[in-house]
């Protein structure tokens, strides 16, 4: 279920990068508009969550999601670190937060909830097979 959530919080990370995060007057600014490193960790976190989802959904490996899921808590702990400095310090004077910028955070929480929940399942059925 972990790996699930994270894949929709990741699709809607690399989506929330394509709206608009900051205005300024009647000009509206995306993730990839406004960062040079940033929009980097949100693409990486939400490629390998996508990633996991579609290995489980479709049951292309059993050992990927293991290693995905690691990878995608740790891509998504770093994009919300770096999401949530961005609200607080935004990358220019006077602009206004947007949608995007809101909506990117709640995502990359998601991807590293999604992440975290899917190293715990994965941890819990082996210990249950391995006792069972």
């Amino acid at each position: 279920m972990g790996e699930l959530v994270g894949a929709a919080s990741g699709l809607g990370l690399l989506v929330s990068s394509f709206l608009p995060w900051y205005s300024l007057l009647d000009v509206n600014v995306t993730a990839w508009q406004a960062f040079t490193v940033v929009d980097l960790f949100i693409a990486a976190a939400a490629l390998v969550s996508l990633s996991v989802g579609i290995a489980v959904l479709f049951r292309i490996s059993v050992s990927y999601p293991v290693a995905g899921s690691t990878v995608a808590t740790l891509f998504g702990a770093i994009a919300l670190v770096l999401i949530i400095v961005r609200l607080i310090d935004p990358p220019g004077s006077d602009l206004d937060i947007e949608f995007g910028a809101w909506l990117g955070l709640v995502c990359a929480a998601g991807v590293t909830v999604g992440g975290y929940l899917g190293m715990q399942d994965i941890a819990s059925g082996h210990q249950a097979a391995s006792t069972g």
